[in-house]
């Protein structure tokens, strides 16, 4: 311990605080690097189970929908007049004890009108593939894409197992053969045909909806690259998987993992699934007794932190060469200028922005000094100018939200009803009260200022449609929007501005009708929606005003020049409005928007 004493002893005061610097250092940054990492992975783990969960319930939510679709249409085929009129009438002509092969309806008229009732509720307008009916008279009609020869062998001639309460019932994952595909797994859906007038059961109606379809309900849903959805039967068989071959094996076979509480509760948990272990969620569908379950390779999930190791190692790495360098000089320098300049920053934590180092020297504590005076001139001018931009953002959310309330078209919209109903049109008044009620609730939006482009094209469609019913005279729409752009984002109440502007300043001003039409569409890597009208147009100087603002604008340029002035607070200069008009002719008017998901 004397030896050591001795040689600590000997050595400068400069080195031995650049070695105790170097070991403190080294030491913060490994425990920070360890700790980083650990709180890293949990938090990613929990991301990905908050994620996991996040997307089985959109799909749960999905598959709900898609189940009510599909038992809705089995509701609406059997209770249609003409399958209803057609069926009761083979009733009435055959004997009901009779049984003849099961090769369709002997009658082609009735053929004919089944074919025409089903044909509505099948490929490509529904995503139902094809249905079969059985008669009364164990008869399976022969009318559409199923081989009724195969369901009469799977679902036999007779309606003794039906379900008496006359509800849909859904078959579990079957295989089934079509005419021209051949066989494919599908689902199906059977309900009962009730005679409306007499109550008696003259049939029942079997829908195919096949596999796919609940497969393309999560196959594009995935946050992980490795990740897999997957939909249990209650017996833990697979019934849905983008992988087919899966499919009708049981799922803790395929994959040795076992789902505690199976159909009990939801659950999510980390196991060895073969050689790699994963992140297993699950999510109940209470009305079939399905278990929906995504997996998602621990690996994968955690590739983000191996991502973080690295700018960890390599941040650490810059600073503690950064350190080292700045701890050899400071144990070169004097202390007094650091003093002062400490002097100076504690002056400045009380609030006493404006002041500022004085310290000048050509040394590395003057750098250090000029360094903090510019910076902290820069600060004070950011905030200045984020003061001001805060205020910009402040009043223009302000006038936003007035937009919002609009009085004058509430004001118009209640006149218009209150006319509607005194001309007896109280059908037409009903329908103009619904799309003011649709028009404010998208409107609100919960307080969210970024909406889905579907729902600001949902609330621009009932604005216009009450425009429409006030000015039907000289105005008609079109709204033409691509699909593939309805679920991205927008900043809400865009279009009504423009539109307003289109019917009040440009085909209002017009002696005969006029159009606006609405379109949108993806260009590269840019969201672009047009509003034409083929109003009385603009020349450039009022374009130029109207823009800007000047006393030559428009009345309604206040709207055009708020939604441009957003779109650019939010997304940057290179988006916004762009105006093309001919006086007399048209004006267009072009939103130029970013490519981001809602």
């Amino acid at each position: 311990m004397k030896g050591f004493t001795m040689y600590v002893g000997g050595i400068s005061i400069k080195n031995k605080i650049f070695i105790a610097n170097l070991l403190i250092i080294v030491f913060f940054i490994s425990t920070q690097a360890i700790f980083t990492n650990t709180i890293s992975q949990k938090a990613i783990i929990g991301k990905a189970v908050n994620g996991s969960s996040r997307e089985l319930v959109l799909i749960k939510n999905n598959l709900q929908t898609l189940l009510s679709t599909i038992e809705d249409y089995s509701k609406i085929l059997a209770s249609d007049y003409r399958l209803q009129n057609a069926l009761y009438n083979d009733l009435l002509k055959n004997d009901s004890d009779a049984r003849t092969p099961v090769t369709g309806l002997s009658n082609l008229s009735m053929n004919k009108v089944l074919s025409e009732t089903i044909s509505n509720i099948v490929e490509p307008n529904t995503k139902i593939k094809a249905v079969s009916i059985l008669t009364s008279n164990r008869q399976w009609v022969d009318v559409g894409f199923a081989d009724n020869e195969y369901a009469s062998r799977l679902f036999g001639d007779d309606d003794e197992t039906a379900d008496r309460s006359y509800l849909p019932v859904w078959t579990g994952l079957i295989k089934f053969k079509f005419r021209y595909e051949g066989e494919d797994n599908v689902f199906a859906v059977s309900k009962t045909v009730v005679h409306k007038d007499t109550g008696k059961t003259i049939g029942r109606v079997f829908l195919y909806v096949k596999e796919a379809v609940i497969t393309s309900i999560y196959e594009e849903g995935k946050n992980y690259k490795g990740g897999q959805f997957y939909i249990l039967d209650s017996d833990g068989n697979i019934i849905s998987a983008k992988n087919k071959e899966l499919l009708y094996r049981n799922f803790n076979e395929a994959f040795s993992i076992s789902i505690p509480d199976f159909g009990q509760k939801d659950v999510s948990f980390t196991q060895a699934g073969g050689s790699e272990r994963m992140l297993v969620s699950t999510q109940r569908f209470t009305p079939l007794h399905w278990t929906i379950v995504s997996t998602v390779p621990i690996d994968d999930i955690t590739s983000e932190r191996k991502k973080i190791n690295q700018l960890i190692i390599g941040i650490g790495a810059v600073c503690l060469l950064l350190a080292l360098i700045v701890s050899f000089l400071l144990s070169r320098s004097i202390t007094r200028p650091i003093f002062r300049l400490a002097k100076t920053m504690r002056e400045i934590r009380t609030g006493k922005m404006h002041v500022r180092s004085a310290y000048q020297s050509r040394d590395e504590i003057g750098y250090l000094s000029d360094g903090f005076n510019n910076l902290m001139d820069r600060i004070e001018a950011l905030m200045v100018e984020n003061t001001e931009k805060q205020k910009m953002k402040a009043e223009m959310e302000f006038k936003l939200l007035q937009s919002q309330i609009k009085p004058h078209f509430f004001y118009n919209t209640v006149v218009t009803i209150i006319s509607l109903i005194k001309l007896n049109m109280g059908k037409e008044a009903i329908t103009a009260a619904q799309y003011m009620a649709d028009f404010y609730k998208i409107s609100l939006s919960n307080g969210n200022d970024i909406i889905s482009i579907k729902d600001e094209m949902r609330l621009t469609a009932s604005y216009m449609e009450i425009q429409q019913l006030r000015y039907v005279e000289y105005m008609t729409y079109t709204m033409e929007i691509d699909e593939d752009i309805l679920f991205y984002s927008i900043p809400k109440l865009t279009l009504q501005p423009i539109v307003e502007n289109a019917i009040y300043h440009g085909l209002k001003m017009k002696n005969e009708k006029g159009f606006v039409r609405i379109g949108g569409r993806r260009v590269g890597e840019e969201l672009q929606i047009e509003i034409f009208d083929n109003g009385v147009g603009m020349n450039e100087n009022q374009i130029q005003a109207l823009m800007t603002g000047t006393a030559a604008s428009k009345e309604g340029g206040f709207g055009i020049r708020s939604v441009s002035h957003r779109i650019r607070m939010l997304y940057g200069d290179r988006y916004g409005l762009r105006v093309e008009s001919e006086f007399g002719s048209y004006t267009k008017v072009t939103i130029v928007l970013p490519l981001r998901h809602y």
